[in-house]
């Protein structure tokens, strides 16, 4: 039986805040925030208002994965 590699808290949590350092330089990109437009809209609202919203709810995932993980890591100690 192959046992499951769980990374550990430092090498988790680094990942975590380089995730949140990309999605925080994502935000700020051509790709979300392009100037003079608002095609294509999707359910009456603009592209970049649904980029907007898919980038919080990474970070709210984020930040829900690094709780987890100090919680985690309070109880190791």
């Amino acid at each position: 039986m192959r046992r499951i590699h769980i990374p550990t808290p430092q090498k988790a949590w680094r990942t975590c805040c380089l995730l949140a350092v990309v999605l925080a330089s994502l935000t700020f990109t051509p790709i979300v925030l392009v100037p003079d437009e608002i095609e294509p809209i999707l359910m009456g609202m603009p592209r970049t208002l649904w980029l907007g919203m898919l980038i919080s709810l990474g970070f709210f995932v984020l930040t829900l994965w690094g709780a987890f993980l100090l919680t985690r890591k309070n109880e190791n100690e």
